[in-house]
């Protein structure tokens, strides 16, 4: 097992690495199980008492297989704290690179537009992994990615699910004329469930604020709602789960 004791400079370069944005920062045993079971292995483990190790979490399977190539900091509390996002910390920070980029898999796709909550975000990474979809694209000024609690809403999802920041108009100049892009408003005529999304179909989400934009929507195959009762809105994450589950469940008829 490779336990060090974290230096000051050591903290100073942790600090600068977040400060960056160059690097990912994820918090608690659960995630990081998560990414060693998406073969991820992170470049520090941070941890703030090396008693930690003797916990049962770090007894199991996954843990085991990986523990030598692990490399534990012992990191002081105040440091931890200075190094999390959390409100309390877990005392567990794993730290590594940026994952790469994963090709898509199969359609349907997702194209998030604007969105902001990294909450959010983390729970269509989970559905779309739950549901089959091959890959998410988010407009250039949605949210963060890598922010840590996109990775912690995923539950393992984010080391996963193939994504990725692109202007939409990229995609369909990209693209062949046979892609059809559905986007999803509560302004529209037409219930998403009437349609077939067999083949090469780009589903289109804004957040509850703002929506889509003017220009996605004029390059839409179509424009399409989720028929609700006694609400106003949904918020996108959960329109994306209602959309991708039904798409999954349609699979067994």
């Amino acid at each position: 097992m490779n336990v060090d004791f974290a230096s000051k400079s050591k903290i100073k370069e942790l600090l600068r690495m977040k400060k960056s944005g160059q690097f990912i920062f994820f918090e608690g045993v659960h995630a990081l199980e998560e990414a060693l079971l998406a073969n991820y292995i992170p470049d520090y483990v941070l941890i703030k008492d090396v008693d930690i190790l003797e916990k049962k979490f770090f007894k199991v399977k996954i843990f085991e297989i990986f523990l030598e190539r692990l490399k534990f900091l012992v990191v002081k509390e105040d440091a931890i704290k200075r190094l999390s996002s959390e409100s309390t910390p877990t005392g567990i920070i794993s730290v590594g690179n940026l994952p790469k980029e994963k090709d898509f898999g199969p359609f349907p796709w997702v194209y998030l537009d604007k969105i902001q909550d990294p909450g959010n975000l983390g729970t269509i990474l989970r559905s779309s992994l739950a549901f089959g979809c091959g890959g998410i694209f988010l407009s250039e000024d949605s949210c963060n990615i890598y922010n840590p609690k996109v990775i912690r809403s995923s539950a393992g999802a984010f080391f996963k699910v193939p994504f990725r920041k692109r202007n939409f108009s990229d995609i369909v100049r990209d693209m062949d004329t046979s892609l059809r892009v559905f986007s999803f408003s509560p302004r529209a005529k037409e219930p998403f469930f009437l349609h077939n999304y067999d083949g090469r179909c780009l589903l289109v989400f804004g957040n509850e604020g703002r929506g889509i934009s003017s220009e996605i929507e004029s390059k839409s195959y179509k424009r399409v709602y989720i028929p609700t009762q006694n609400v106003e809105s949904l918020n996108v994450a959960m329109c994306v789960n209602i959309v991708l589950s039904f798409l999954y469940f349609k699979k067994f008829n």
